[in-house]
C-alpha cells in the first residue's frame, strides 16, 4: 500500500470515527439523506452511509475535509459520483477508490 492510500484511509477513518463534532454528525446525516434522495437505499442506516463514504473518490474526501461535506461544490461532486455509480452502490459493490488528485 502506498503512503497516499494510508493517509487517505486514515482521513476517512478519523472523520467517520469522529462522534464528538456536531458538524461531522450533521454531515453524516446529510450523506444518509442523499442515499434516500437518489434512490440508493430506501431507509439507509449509518452503516450504509459508512459504506458510501468509504467508496467516495479521494478528491471528494480531500475537498470535503477542506470545505466541509455540506459545501455546495462538494455536494455536487458527491451527486455526480452517485449518478455515475448508482447501480453499483445499490448492490453495495466494492468500488475501486480513486486516488488520483
Amino acid at each position: 500500500m502506498s503512503y497516499k492510500h494510508n493517509n487517505l484511509m486514515a482521513m476517512r477513518q478519523n472523520y467517520w470515527n469522529d462522534t464528538d463534532s456536531s458538524q461531522v454528525n450533521v454531515e453524516k446525516t446529510e450523506l444518509t439523506k442523499m442515499l434516500t434522495e437518489y434512490g440508493i437505499f430506501e431507509q439507509p442506516s449509518l452503516e450504509d452511509a459508512k459504506y458510501f463514504f468509504f467508496s467516495l473518490p479521494s478528491i471528494i474526501i480531500v475537498k470535503g475535509y477542506a470545505l466541509g461535506f455540506s459545501h455546495d461544490s462538494v455536494k455536487e461532486m458527491i451527486t455526480q459520483f452517485i449518478e455515475q455509480n448508482k447501480t453499483l452502490l445499490k448492490q453495495r459493490s466494492e468500488l475501486k477508490i480513486a486516488y488520483r488528485m
